[in-house]
This record gives structure tokens, C-alpha cells and sequence, in this order.
């Protein structure tokens, strides 16, 4: 979008970013340095901004109450969050492999399931897509829902301690600003190029040539055994709380100089 872009990003003030210095380091230092396209206006990276309307509704709806007490029955760091996102979709047979590496893992999750890419679309029930066995070894481990849930509010819960994301990017800034490790699944548009900045940055890793869009079917052994190794990582984890640790500093802090300098010059 630099590039293509660049003669209309030339007339404005400034660009306000969502990303953090410690995921793109070396991008952001390229773009301010002119490198990707000359002359745009000054650009301010401010990380996540947090929408405290959205933080006081709470998880969400039934479903998510539930996964809200579910997660404060658990222990620290041992659940595996996985979601991807409202636009994904997984084949009915990607579905099912998915549940079992879930179950195959061996820890704990909370699984956020989405079978149509439309949502009117997506009524059919849990085990209607699962099927019954399957169904009944996923209630035994985990918890699965078919609506929206508070993703934050999810991933900052303390039990939680990893997450399986395609990468949106948002996803990804979601888990830079709680410190949770990512296990990355991109299957379409930006994902992949977000995947290589979580693995990039440290936050987490790619689960490895698991095909685009749906091309590969991903069998249940081998995700269950990339979930254990990110759960099992303590230096993951470790760098992963750095990260938070360092992107904390920029809402309140670096983030909010960026925007009162771009006020600044408005004002003038």
C-alpha cells in the first residue's frame, strides 16, 4: 500500500499505525527511513488501541459466559486458545482433525468454531459438524463455542497460555499486548506475511507447509504436536512476556507521543 499508494499518502499529516516497534522493527524503521517509498508524511506506530466500550460487555453471549467460567476453573497457562477469526472458515474434514489434535495435545482449550465464511450461514450445530464421537472427546477436554467472544479478554485470562491463530493482524497485536505465544495458521490474504512477523518477532512460530486456503489437509497428529511444543516452550513463553512487557510502553507511552505530536502540528 506504501508504494502503490505513496502519491495520496503524500498530502495527508501523518499514518497511524496498530503495530509495535518490537513486531517490525525493520519495517517501520525502512518506511520512516524513506526506504519503501520517499517523501510520505510522518508515521506513528500506537500498538493496540483498547476499546473499553467493547471491555465492559463483558465475554459476550451464553456461549461465552461459559467459556468466561470454564477458564477460572483451569490452570495458569495451561489452556490452548484457538480461533480464527470471523472471516476464516475450515473444511468440515479440516474441522475434525483439528478437534483431534486438540484432543491429542493433551491440554486443555477453548475452541472459537466457524464452518461458514457468511455467518447466516453458520447454524448448523457442534456436533452436526463435529459428529457425535467426536463431539463427546472435545467436551471432555474443552470447550467449544460457534459466536463471538471477547477475544482480549480471552487471551489475558490467566489460564490461558497459548493461542492458535490464521494471523489476522489483529489477532496478532491481540497477543503482543497480553504476552500469550501463537502457534500461526495463515490461510489467506496478509496472514502468511503476519505469520513470518510473529515467528520474526519471537512471539511465536508457523505450524510449518500446512498448505493455503485450504489447499492441505492437516492431520490431527502432527497439530497436536506443534500445540505441545508451543505450550511446552518455557523459552517461548518467556519472550512472548517480553514482548508484552516492551509493547506495554507504548500505549501511555511512546504511542501517545506519536499521536500528541501529530495533535501538535494540527494545531499549529
Amino acid at each position: 500500500m506504501f508504494k502503490s499508494d505513496s502519491d495520496n499518502l503524500r498530502q495527508f499529516d501523518g499514518i497511524i499505525i496498530n503495530t509495535f516497534d518490537q513486531l517490525e522493527s525493520k519495517t517501520l524503521k525502512a518506511l520512516k527511513a524513506g526506504e519503501v517509498a520517499g517523501g510520505l508524511p510522518p508515521l506513528f506506530n500506537v500498538g493496540l488501541i483498547p476499546n473499553d466500550f467493547e471491555r465492559k460487555l463483558g465475554f459476550g453471549g451464553e456461549g461465552a459466559e461459559a467459556v468466561s467460567k470454564w477458564l477460572d476453573a483451569q490452570l495458569a497457562k495451561s489452556v490452548v486458545y484457538v480461533s480464527f477469526g470471523s472471516r476464516t472458515a475450515l473444511s468440515r474434514e479440516q474441522i475434525r482433525e483439528l478437534g483431534e489434535g486438540l484432543v491429542k495435545s493433551g491440554y486443555p482449550f477453548v475452541w472459537v468454531m466457524k464452518d461458514k465464511a457468511v455467518d447466516k450461514e453458520d447454524g448448523e450445530k457442534l456436533e452436526g459438524v463435529l459428529g457425535a464421537e467426536m463431539m463427546g472427546e472435545v467436551k471432555e477436554k474443552g470447550i467449544v463455542v460457534k459466536e463471538w467472544v471477547d477475544q482480549v479478554e480471552v487471551l489475558r485470562h490467566n489460564s490461558v497460555g497459548g493461542f492458535v491463530s490464521h494471523c489476522g493482524w489483529n489477532s496478532v497485536v491481540e497477543a503482543a499486548w497480553v504476552g500469550v505465544p501463537v502457534l500461526a495458521w495463515p490461510l489467506h490474504g496478509d496472514q502468511r506475511i503476519n505469520g513470518e512477523v510473529v515467528q520474526g518477532s519471537g512471539l511465536g512460530f508457523m505450524g510449518g507447509n500446512w498448505g493455503w486456503s485450504g489447499q492441505v489437509l492437516v492431520k490431527g497428529e502432527e497439530i497436536g504436536r506443534r500445540i505441545k511444543e508451543m505450550m511446552e516452550d518455557e523459552g517461548l513463553r518467556l519472550r512472548a512476556g517480553e514482548i508484552r512487557d516492551e509493547v506495554r510502553k507504548v500505549v501511555g507511552g511512546t504511542g501517545d507521543d506519536g499521536l500528541k505530536q501529530l495533535i501538535q502540528k494540527w494545531r499549529a
